[in-house]
């Protein structure tokens, strides 16, 4: 008995012994969902203090002995525990947990909350939905993504500024500029030239006063964070990832009916000017020369990017290291954009976690061939305004040089030969701007008690553009304008450095008492903003010696001629803001919440007497799926109410860059000299100020839901919102006997923009290898304007037509009369007078407000993501409703006077003829024409729906490279700006442009994707 006893007491120490004594072993595995892999998932042994993150790919790797139990867990999805056997790989597919507010992370102020406990509205999209995107601009990819947030592309120029507006137009001459904050450091920056945007972690649009309050005087307009990527603690590692794109851009051509040549000459030839004017039917029928203008000046152009990055992680040390290069060839012959950047962020901690710090740094620099001169009706400069109106009959084989197409223009005394004038200007203009950015953010901070954190966050970007311009002395234009001199041609070198520069010093306390938790922060900021620039135009040069850029062939000045003489201009700006503030957050048990905010700004742009100023708002939220009533909904998984109410302020109150309305100062009354004033002699010139000039100021509410439903399937948020915006920068009357007759000050007027927003995602299919999710967000807003007390309530802007802004009105609506058709009996145009009849002569006391406005009323964006086995495919559709635009490019395609020198609209052929005859084309000879200008005849709906972008993938099965050294693999075809379903005829109905014949049209573009990880 006593044996049997013996050996069960031997197997069962050596069981006990196995298991206690088991050699550690290492781990490894991929943590992924529906959509791919999940870089920084938590991967814990449980019971003890073993824990890794995964890396950019999903990796992990973590030490474990058999029978351990790994604990998988990432923001928004469901914990899963797999116990160690005998295999040292784990692979893991998360599922969509069921209380995701409870883990999404949100900007709220300056601070980061979970989204179950903040009180904001904002919208945010993440890096899979804007990496490899082929936008050199990545705000541009944001389009139609985030709910009440107006972006559009004014010009398809690589890499050029998009226009952004959040929440309506709040102000009438100030900047409606979001701020843009970039890893906490909030710039004023809205160059993303330089930016690649596959560095990019999230963009998050931040709408309402709780989450915009505390950036005060700089945040009336809405802010975007943008955040970077950044590598993860865990175990040592190195993983790389390597993206490489080829692709074509396009021209959007609009479907305006343009005349071929002989439908030009027949015209001219009825009109009775120009080339058509000499011909006979018989020559105009056998005419053979029909050119292609645009698709001449036009180009297919090629775009290749490449980029590389690296992470490392190790348990207190991480960093992120990536490598960019862009080429993109412009749609317009000479314009294209190059890149390169390099990145470097790098996260820290002491062993016991008390001390933290990031460094953040990166350097960008690109070469931009720009399209000068557009915008106007330089004709002679312009590529796009001569490639869609120059003649078809004009043929490029007239092109013979410089001096023959001078002669040409001297001869004819006519822009006929626009295209000849284009054509040399190809041959013999260059320009080049260089930019190279550097930013670095330096996050400090430290633990002092278990409660109170301080940290200090240093940030700076360094900006350097060198722009080169020269024409050279034989060329059409020297001769055009070297006048009585013996040498044209100009070389212009204007160099801008700027330099922004933000401190700031935070003290966080932060404490729970049982359900009760307190947070509290108090904050000092220092912003600084200075530019400086040198300007030289050197005016003759010497063909024999000149070189583009090298600065010889200069011509000195003579006793007899100035011409010669450099022209050299600088300048130096500087702005700065001293702002204190601080925030309070309650939390009851993730029930209810409140949130507070106060900040001080002082501002260098006011006088003393108003510089300073304050800023605040108040929120607060009801988690109504906590309360014990909703644990029988079933349905309902999470269910919030927020609420927020505040103000914020708008310091620029000038539009252009964070630099405009400094130099003069919009306060002060500037006195500076001017020549040729009295008898040629040296006088003085004026700028009027206004000594009391403060902020814009913006008031706003806003109550909103985000709910979860269907265990988690369908999620979304609803906002309602009220913006109004006082104290408007605009210019008033005053006597003329001051010296001006109006001065620019803040009145009465006010803006209010009230709206609605709706975001919603649906998971209509959620399966292992199938999942297909839809989403959607749309938005209403409408603005009014009242306290208008100058002028009668209105305020007139523009020519041709003019747009007013009046008390009870929109923002700069068309002022127009309406446009009934063609008189039959005699081919005039006829138009309605103000009291409803018809006229041919209509005055200006016919004007009236058209109630259509230029900024849609309803926008957003939708589409689709599926996955299967593999093979993915995504939608992107935005839309606008409700916007109107003036056409002012057909306008001038129906001018007649433009026969002779330019093309004009084939439609011109319908035009009445005889008496009794109906068409709505005047005849060529009508005597109203210049009555048109003013007319609703060319304003037109501009409503859109847009296939933004759609991809095509496929990621390979892992068994096809198990053996190598890559991890994943994956290849996407793409396509963006894709077509357009609109009444528009134009280039593009996102557009806010008035002229878009003069401007860079934006492209159609495709590419073809490859990404490797290892």
């Amino acid at each position: 008995m006593r044996s049997k006893f013996k050996w069960i007491f031997t197997l069962l120490v050596a069981f006990t012994m196995q298991f206690s004594f088991a050699q550690e072993k290492t781990v490894t595995g991929v943590v992924s969902d529906a959509t791919g892999s999940l870089p920084g998932a938590n991967v814990v042994v449980k019971g003890t203090k073993r824990s890794t993150q995964t890396d950019m790919d999903g990796n992990y790797s973590i030490k474990a002995k058999v029978g351990e139990t790994l604990v998988f867990s990432f923001i928004g999805m469901e914990d899963q525990s797999k116990v160690v056997g005998a295999s040292n790989t784990i692979n893991v597919k998360m599922a969509v947990s069921a209380k995701l507010l409870d883990e999404v992370v949100v900007t709220q102020g300056v601070r980061s909350v979970s989204k179950k406990t903040a009180v904001v509205a904002s919208s945010i999209v993440n890096a899979k939905t804007i990496e490899n995107r082929p936008n050199a601009n990545a705000i541009n990819t944001l389009q139609g993504q985030l709910a009440g947030v107006n972006i559009t592309g004014n010009t398809g120029q690589p890499g050029a500024k998009s226009t952004v507006i959040i929440r309506g137009l709040g102000t009438l001459g100030g900047n409606s500029d979001p701020l843009y904050v970039i890893d906490g450091f909030p710039s004023n920056s809205d160059n993303f030239r330089s930016i690649n945007p596959n560095d990019i972690a999230s963009a998050e649009a931040l709408k309402d006063a709780a989450a915009i309050a505390e950036y005060g005087s700089r945040g009336s307009n809405g802010v975007i964070v943008v955040k970077t990527k950044k590598g993860s603690f865990g175990e040592p590692k190195t993983s790389f990832r390597y993206n490489s794109t080829v692709g074509i851009t396009q021209l959007q051509t609009p479907r305006y009916d343009y005349a071929n040549s002989k439908e030009l000459l027949r015209l001219e030839n009825i009109y009775g000017v120009g080339l058509g004017a000499t011909l006979t039917d018989a020559q105009i029928n056998s005419y053979n020369v029909d050119t292609d203008w645009v698709n001449y000046f036009f180009r297919q152009g090629i775009s290749t990017s490449h980029d590389l990055s690296v992470e490392n992680s190790s348990k207190n040390l991480s960093s992120r290291t990536s490598l960019g290069y862009l080429n993109q060839e412009g749609i317009l012959y000479t314009t294209g954009l190059k890149r390169f950047t390099l990145r470097n962020n790098i996260n820290g901690r002491s062993v016991n976690e008390k001390f933290k710090y990031s460094v953040n740094t990166s350097v960008g620099f690109s070469k931009n061939n720009e399209a000068t001169n557009l915008g106007g009706g330089a004709i002679n400069r312009n590529y796009v305004l001569g490639a869609f109106l120059s003649a078809p009959y004009i043929s490029p084989d007239e092109y013979l040089g410089s001096q023959d197409v001078f002669d040409l223009y001297q001869t004819d005394g006519t822009l006929l030969y626009t295209p000849l004038f284009l054509i040399d200007k190809l041959n013999t203009y260059n320009n080049i701007t260089d930019e190279t950015r550097f930013d670095a953010v330096v996050d400090l901070s430290y633990k002092l008690t278990k409660n109170v954190t301080a940290r200090s966050k240093t940030a700076g970007q360094f900006l350097s553009n060198r722009f080169n311009q020269n024409e050279h002395p034989i060329s059409f234009n020297a001769f055009l304008f070297q006048g009585a001199a013996q040498f044209g041609g100009f070389e212009d070198f204007n160099q801008r450095r700027e330099f922004l520069f933000n401190q700031l010093w935070q003290l966080d306390w932060e404490k729970s008492f049982g359900k009760h938790t307190f947070n509290l922060t108090a904050n000092a900021e220092y912003d600084h903003s200075r530019l400086q620039t040198n300007n030289l135009r050197q005016r003759g040069l010497n063909p024999q010696t000149f070189v583009p850029g090298a600065g010889t062939g200069y011509l000195g000045d003579t006793a007899a001629n100035d011409f010669f003489v450099p022209v050299i201009s600088a300048s130096q700006l500087r702005v700065d803001l001293i702002s204190y503030y601080g925030s309070f957050d309650y939390d009851f048990n993730k029930k209810y919440g409140f949130v507070g905010s106060v900040r001080r700004d002082n501002s260098s742009r006011f006088p003393k007497s108003a510089s300073a100023d304050f800023f605040w708002a108040v929120g607060g939220r009801w988690n109504i799926d906590e309360e014990r009533f909703m644990d029988n909904v079933k349905f309902i998984n999470t269910l919030k109410l927020r609420g927020s109410i505040g103000t914020v302020g708008n310091q620029r109150v000038v539009d252009g860059t964070i630099y405009a309305g400094l130099n003069p100062p919009g306060f002060a009354d500037i006195y500076t000299t001017g020549n040729n004033a009295y008898n040629n002699n040296q006088g003085f010139n004026i700028a009027f100020g206004y000594p009391d000039l403060r902020w814009e100021t913006t008031e706003q509410w806003n109550v909103g839901f985000d709910f979860e439903m269907f265990k988690n399937r369908l999620r979304g948020t609803f906002d309602q919102y009220n913006k109004r915006t006082v104290d408007l920068y605009i210019s008033q009357p005053v006597s003329p006997t001051s010296g001006t007759f109006e001065v620019r000050q803040n009145s009465d007027a006010y803006i209010v923009n009230k709206g609605v927003e709706l975001n919603l995602a649906y998971d209509l299919i959620n399966k292992d290898n199938m999942t297909l999710t839809i989403r959607a967000n749309g938005s209403y807003n409408v603005n009014r304007v009242g306290g208008i007390k100058s002028n009668n309530g209105i305020i007139l802007q523009g020519a041709n037509p003019q747009y007013i802004t009046q008390n009870g009105g929109m923002i700069q609506e068309p002022y127009v009369y309406p446009y009934l058709g063609v008189n039959p009996a005699n081919g005039n145009m006829l138009f309605e007078d103000i009291n409803g009849n018809p006229t041919e002569n209509p005055t200006t006391a016919d004007l009236r407000a058209s109630g259509k406005n230029r900024l849609p009323i309803y926008q957003g964006g939708f589409g689709f993501d599926f996955d299967y086995k593999g093979f993915f495919v995504s939608s992107l559709f935005t839309f606008a409703q409700d916007v109107w635009r003036y056409d002012y490019d057909l306008n001038n395609l129906y001018d007649p006077s433009n026969l002779g020198t330019f093309t004009v609209s084939s439609n011109l052929l319908n035009q009445w003829t005889t008496p009794g005859q109906v068409t709505d084309v005047p005849a060529l000879n009508a005597s109203n024409y210049g009555a048109v200008d003013n007319s609703d005849r060319f304003l037109r709906d501009a409503s859109y729906i847009r296939v933004r972008n759609v991809q095509i993938g496929y990621k390979l099965p892992k068994k096809f490279i198990e053996r190598t050294f890559i991890k994943e693999v994956s290849i996407t075809l793409q396509g963006e700006n894709l077509y357009n379903f609109t009444k528009w005829e134009g280039f593009d109905p996102e557009s806010d442009r008035n002229f878009d014949v003069y401007q860079y049209p934006t492209p159609r573009l495709f590419t073809l994707g490859f990404d490797l990880k290892f």
